[in-house]
């Protein structure tokens, strides 16, 4: 522990300010568009506190707790990392945590907290030492995501050096940053070169002069089936009559998307007045974000000015001008619309009443009763909360948002 304090002493702790660049490793892997990476000047700390054996062991965990645990038990080795506790889970009677690693990015799971310690404040007091990354200029071919040889380019292209990075933006929870290996070309280029990804260099200054074939295009859907139970976030809604939720892992799946609907909608024609009609599909300008959003028009507001459109995947109408829209390209209708329109009874609403429970990103489980059609009737379920059970006494707690 001394040699970890005096190492921690030294350390200057990064903060992937844009326009900095950095050297280094990359740790986890996702996709192109989602892993980690950590300074290589922090190598000496981890290497240490990899083969520091803790001293603290305790039988009882909170979610959201710091703790030291044994990444390498399964096979019989010993390499202690950092982590932070999602999830505790009982499995008949014995308790198992899934921690997530805040110095390498991955989440393990359903470990036995034998092989958990309390984590010293020493180490505690220390910020995360992996950073998420997205890789910028780099787009799946279509909606469909990346392909697993895709990932597998991206591993061999970042993973086997270390590699400097230059952050270009900062989002809430992850940077943008351009990724070079001793390669003369970005990582980007490379997998567009080798026919991995779409470059996602673009330009809006196109000549106007779309041309609108007579075929008509649709919305696809998430299939479902009466009993089925979904672990949903909300998306929209003020009334159980009418509310909008989405599977988490659609959910997560959808933000992985937005950034090639942006980049094929950027390169899309801007909407007709000809075709400023209801019913027509589109994709918006969220200026707040710098994205588009899928949508369809609903009601026109001003001719050939304004329209009420409805974000299909989160259930919202909001007001678009026409400068706001340009046609649906093909590759954005490949995935469904993630958002489920859903009614329930009111008595249902727990914790601090409906305000609460209508909360975007406030997380249940639903189960279907009976099913709606589309956008224009809605899946009848019913609501329980997310359970946990994290003693021997079952005890249970409904996840927040």
């Amino acid at each position: 522990m001394e040699e970890i304090e005096r190492l921690v002493a030294k350390m200057s702790i990064s903060s992937f300010e844009v326009e900095s660049m950095h050297l280094v490793e990359v740790t986890h892997v996702i996709n192109p568009l989602n892993f980690y990476v950590r300074p290589m000047k922090y190598r000496p700390i981890i290497q240490v506190m990899e083969y520091v054996e803790p001293k603290t062991n305790t039988k009882s965990f909170n979610v959201q707790d710091m703790v030291i645990f044994n990444v390498a038990y399964s096979c019989g080795g010993r390499k202690y990392i950092r982590g932070r506790v999602t999830r505790i889970s009982q499995i008949e009677s014995f308790l198992a945590c899934d921690v997530f690693a805040i110095d390498y990015g991955f989440t393990e799971k359903l470990i036995p907290i034998e092989y958990m310690w309390e984590c010293p404040l020493q180490l505690g007091h220390i910020p995360p030492l992996a950073c998420d990354c997205q890789l910028a200029n780099c787009y799946p071919l279509d909606l469909e995501g990346f392909s697993s040889d895709t990932i597998d380019a991206f591993k061999y292209y970042a993973g086997n050096e270390p590699v400097q990075i230059k952050v270009l933006s900062k989002k809430p929870n992850r940077v943008l940053v351009e990724l070079v290996n001793s390669a003369i070309e970005s990582i980007s280029t490379l997998l567009a070169m080798h026919g991995y990804i779409t470059l996602g260099h673009f330009c809006d200054a196109v000549a106007w002069n779309p041309i609108v074939g007579g075929k008509s295009i649709y919305f696809n859907f998430k299939e479902l089936s009466v009993g089925e139970t979904l672990h949903v976030r909300v998306q929209s809604g003020d009334s159980l009559n009418g509310f909008n939720v989405v599977e988490v892992s659609d959910y997560n799946k959808h933000l992985e998307e937005i950034g090639a609907i942006t980049f094929y909608a950027k390169k899309d024609f801007y909407l007709s007045p000809l075709h400023f009609v209801p019913g027509r599909l589109v994709c918006v300008k969220n200026d707040r974000e710098n994205i588009f959003e899928r949508a369809f028009i609903k009601k026109v507001t001003r001719p050939y000015k304004k329209a009420i459109v409805q974000l299909v995947d989160w259930g919202r109408d909001e007001e678009y001008h026409i400068g706001k829209m340009k046609y649906m390209p093909a590759q954005c209708l490949k995935s469904p619309v993630v958002s489920l329109l859903c009614k329930s009874d009111e008595s249902q609403a727990w914790d601090n009443g409906l305000d609460r429970f209508l909360t975007p990103g406030f997380e249940f489980n639903i189960t279907i009763k009976s099913l709606g059609y589309q956008f224009e009737y809605p899946n009848t379920v019913d609501i329980s909360p997310l359970v946990i059970p994290v003693n021997d006494d079952d005890e249970a707690r409904a996840l927040p948002a």
